[in-house]
């Protein structure tokens, strides 16, 4: 299991070597807020390629979060504890992916979200 997790990690591609050294050194503090409220850090910081970078992957992750929430509303009423288990196994997923977001921020990686980065609702 933790090898799948590390490969899982590991396929998405580091495009750290893109973004100016600096772009990353002053973007990584609002940087995190992009997974919190990634709105926000977009339209403060549009400059900084960096947090619009991780803006991006925060938006498309709270896309597929109102989707979740979406569903969890339609199935919540079903007494069916396969479903809930399943909607269980998924928040934790879009929790694990948001914890991954903001670990790439603080190393100063530009690293898509696994999973997520094949879904590009923005660009």
């Amino acid at each position: 299991m933790k090898n799948f997790i590390l490969k899982l990690i590991n396929s998405v591609e580091d495009e750290t070597y893109l973004y100016d050294e600096d772009d990353i050194k002053n973007g990584k503090d609002i940087g995190v807020l992009c997974y919190i409220f990634p709105l926000l850090p977009y339209f403060l910081n549009k400059n900084n390629k960096f947090v619009k970078y991780h803006s991006i992957n925060g938006m498309n992750l709270f896309i597929i979060v109102i989707f979740y929430y979406v569903f969890f509303k339609i199935f919540s009423g079903i007494e069916v504890s396969i479903i809930q288990v399943f909607l269980s196994v998924i928040w934790l997923i879009l929790l694990t992916l948001d914890c991954i977001g903001i670990s790439n921020v603080c190393g100063g990686k530009a690293r898509g979200l696994p999973i997520i980065n094949k879904i590009k609702i923005f660009k």
